[in-house]
């Protein structure tokens, strides 16, 4: 993933229009002004933050309706049976729906290419939509059979289709949801009704997932018209991959709960070793490569899996006053070196 220089609105404009200066006067070729200008990115002010907050609140109540309103009411099969609808006409109406919003979206984008936040409004309509098309097409298709990973397999195609064409970070994140859904009923399915495929259990099968999502996003970064992309499909594979591979370091390969139950942790140390390994890699990474939001990522794992081995290691063996204490102090340090290491930074 590069590391771009981050800078607020009044600098970004600076070196925007130097750049553009210097290409006009043909001092730089047009390839590497391209390549400055990808360089850089705005940093985000209060006001982008209080706007990006209020976005994930729209999101969020709009999830909450469409769940009350769909789920719980379930007033689309009132309406359905009441006007004696047909599955398929359900599917096709909110398709219609679907669509009439892509175009929408599509040419607010065009229109007001810098209002992302509010653009990124009328993919929560999108989504929900298709969600609710993409069921009922299968139900009325019989694709449904009593698995989803088909529907779902569907709807991570659609979502990426669609995020792509106008371009929406929030339905690329839609389609990878929908991809490790696909990918949880899927192998649910091929090992019959079971919690272990190809040896795996889930938080192994799950972690070697997020591991190809997250080596994916240098590959999307390669393509042009997915390359807007890269930097939400490197966040959400590595949070998978790391949340995965913490889970794993929990419970090691075991599919059954009853067995993992009987045994003692300890015995599950190379699990937990392993993940400490690759975390304090990866920590180590960030650090030198001055990549913060591997790094960002990686320390709140690492807090986890603290909080997690002290749990499962020294909960009845050691003073907990004394612990924290410890912690404390180890934080501490870590926050001052920090410091120290900002300072420097800013002072190169």
């Amino acid at each position: 993933m590069k590391q771009l220089m981050k800078l607020d609105k009044k600098e970004a404009a600076t070196v925007s229009n130097a750049i553009r200066f210097w290409e006009d006067s043909h001092k730089l070729s047009p390839e590497l002004a391209e390549e400055l200008r990808k360089s850089y990115e705005v940093r985000s002010s209060n006001v982008d933050t209080i706007a990006w907050y209020a976005f994930i609140s729209a999101v969020s109540c709009g999830l909450l309706a469409f769940g009350a309103l769909v789920i719980d009411e379930k007033w689309i099969e009132l309406l359905r049976k009441r006007w004696e609808f047909s599955e398929a006409t359900v599917g096709i109406g909110f398709t219609l729906v679907a669509g009439v919003f892509v175009y929408l979206a599509r040419r607010r984008k065009v229109k007001y290419p810098n209002s992302q936040i509010s653009n990124e409004s009328y993919t929560i309509t999108i989504a929900l939509s298709v969600a609710v098309a993409i069921a009922y097409w299968t139900r009325s298709l019989g694709l449904f059979d009593g698995h989803y990973a088909q529907p779902i397999l569907i709807a991570t195609i659609i979502y990426g289709i669609i995020g792509a064409f106008l371009p929406s970070q929030l339905l690329w994140v839609a389609m990878l949801l929908s991809l490790v859904g696909w990918w949880v009923g899927q192998t649910y399915q091929w090992s019959d009704g079971g919690f272990r495929f190809a040896g795996m259990n889930y938080p192994l099968s799950i972690t070697l997932l997020g591991l190809v999502i997250w080596a994916s996003s240098w590959m999307i970064e390669k393509v042009k018209p997915l390359s807007s992309f890269e930097r939400v499909t490197y966040v959400f594979g590595l949070v998978v991959f790391l949340f995965a591979a913490w889970m794993l370091s929990i419970f090691g390969n075991y599919d059954d709960l009853s067995r993992w139950s009987a045994i003692k942790q300890g015995t599950l140390w190379y699990w937990s070793a392993g993940f400490t390994v690759v975390l304090s890699a990866l920590t180590f990474y960030a650090f030198r490569s001055k990549n913060d939001t591997l790094r960002d990522i990686c320390l709140v794992f690492f807090l986890a899996n603290i909080y997690t081995r002290y749990f499962e290691y020294f909960w009845d063996r050691t003073n907990k006053g004394i612990f924290f204490a410890i912690l404390a102090l180890s934080f501490w340090f870590v926050g001052k070196k920090a410091e120290q290491w900002r300072s420097q930074e800013k002072i190169a």
